[in-house]
C-alpha cells in the first residue's frame, strides 16, 4: 500500500490515496473537499455508540390491529453502531435541482453491528427509499443487527431527503452503489464478513433497487444470496429483461393498502423473479412505510418475518421455496399472509 497524498478534513490530515483496495481512516468531519481520483476508499467519521434494544418508536400511521401475539426472534444482542464514509471516484453524482452534479459518489454509511458475536458476521446492506434517508428505518435494520446481522445502509447522493438540493431517482447508479458497499465491506471497513451471507434489503425505491439486482441481469451481484424487495417495483425507464435466472432467494413484502398503490406493482416483482426461491409476504390493510418500522404488533411481526427469511435463505445450504414458505408460516399474525410460487423451486 502507497500514499499518493494528503488533503484535510477540517482539523485532520488525511491519507486517502491508495495503490490496492480500500482504506479505513479515523476522522470527525463535516465534509470533504476534494477526492483523489481512480481510488475507492473510506472515513470513519464518527465513534460507535451502543444501544441495548432495537428501537421500537415511530410517528408513521398505524398498521391494522389484531389481538394476535406476535413471534418473537432470537437471539438479541446490544446493538452498536458507527457511521463511515464510502467513496467512489469511479462514478459521477447527478444535479440536485439547483446543486450541480459533481464527481464521485460520497456514501455515509450508518454500521450497525451486534456485541457478543465472534467470527465474521452476515451481512444486510440497506437502500433506504426516495426523499428518505436510513434514520427512518431504525427499528427494522436494529432488528437485524439485535438478530446477529452485520447491517450497513448507505445515504444515497441521489434521493437522500438529508442533503442539499432537489433528492431525485437513480435506480442504476443506487443497485451500483449497494454492490460497492459490499466491496467494500469485504475489504475489511466494518470488520470481517461472512462472504458466503450476504443480502440486499429495501424499502420503495430502495425495493426497487433490490429489484434490479434479483432480476436484471445488468445489476446482478453473485454475492448475493438473498433479497428483500420491500414495497418495490419493476422501474419504468430501466432496460430489461426482467426474468433471467438468478441465484439465490428473494422475500418480497408489500401492504395491501399501500397509499402508493405498490401491492400490484410489488406483486409483479414476486410473480416476475426467476430466482431459485421467492415468497410473497403480505399484511392485510398494511400501509407503505409503518409495516416495517411501527411499533404495532403487526409491525412487529413483519420485522420477525423478515429475520426468519433471514436466517433460512443465508443458510449455507441455502433454501428452497417450501423452505422459505415453512420458516416464514405460520407468521405470528392473522393479517399477514405468506404466498409461495412453485416455480421458484426449479
Amino acid at each position: 500500500m502507497t500514499h499518493q497524498g494528503l488533503f484535510r478534513l477540517g482539523a485532520h490530515f488525511v491519507l486517502p490515496g491508495i495503490a490496492v483496495g480500500i482504506v479505513t481512516l479515523a476522522a470527525n468531519i463535516v465534509g470533504i473537499g476534494a477526492v483523489n481520483a481512480g481510488n475507492a476508499f473510506t472515513i470513519r467519521v464518527s465513534d460507535p455508540t451502543t444501544s441495548s434494544a432495537p428501537t421500537m418508536s415511530t410517528t408513521t400511521s398505524a398498521t391494522p390491529t389484531t389481538s394476535a401475539t406476535p413471534l418473537t426472534t432470537a437471539p438479541s444482542y446490544p446493538v452498536e453502531q458507527e457511521t463511515i464514509i464510502l467513496v467512489d471516484p469511479s462514478r459521477d453524482t447527478p444535479a440536485r435541482g439547483d446543486i450541480p452534479a459533481h464527481a464521485a459518489r460520497v456514501l455515509m454509511t450508518v454500521i450497525r453491528r451486534p456485541i457478543g458475536v465472534s467470527g465474521p458476521l452476515p451481512l444486510v446492506v440497506f437502500a433506504h427509499g426516495w426523499n428518505s434517508d436510513p434514520t427512518v428505518y431504525e427499528p427494522l435494520l436494529d432488528e437485524w443487527a439485535a438478530c446477529g446481522y452485520l447491517v450497513a445502509a448507505p445515504t444515497f447522493p441521489d434521493s437522500a431527503s438529508t442533503l442539499p438540493g432537489t433528492p431525485v431517482s437513480n435506480y442504476p447508479e443506487q443497485a451500483r452503489d449497494m454492490s460497492f458497499v459490499i466491496t467494500s465491506l469485504l475489504a475489511g471497513s466494518a470488520g470481517p464478513v461472512d462472504t458466503t451471507r450476504i443480502a440486499v434489503a429495501g424499502h420503495s425505491d430502495g425495493g426497487t433497487d433490490v429489484a434490479l439486482l434479483a432480476l436484471n441481469p445488468s445489476y446482478a451481484d453473485p454475492r448475493v444470496r438473498a433479497y428483500l424487495s420491500l414495497s418495490g417495483e419493476i422501474p419504468a425507464g430501466v432496460p430489461g429483461p426482467w426474468s433471467a435466472p438468478t441465484a439465490g432467494a428473494l422475500l418480497v413484502a408489500v401492504g395491501t393498502g399501500d397509499e402508493y398503490g405498490l401491492a400490484p406493482r410489488s406483486t409483479q416483482v414476486f410473480e416476475t423473479a426467476a430466482v431459485a426461491s421467492k415468497v410473497l409476504l403480505r399484511l392485510n390493510g398494511g400501509d407503505h412505510l409503518g409495516m416495517y418500522i411501527n411499533s404495532s404488533p403487526q409491525s412487529m411481526a413483519v420485522r420477525a418475518e423478515t429475520v426468519r427469511f433471514l436466517d433460512a435463505a443465508l443458510q449455507p445450504e441455502g433454501a428452497t421455496t417450501a423452505q422459505l414458505t415453512s420458516s416464514l408460516d405460520p407468521t405470528g399474525d392473522p393479517s399477514i399472509s405468506v404466498t409461495a410460487s412453485p416455480l421458484g423451486d426449479l
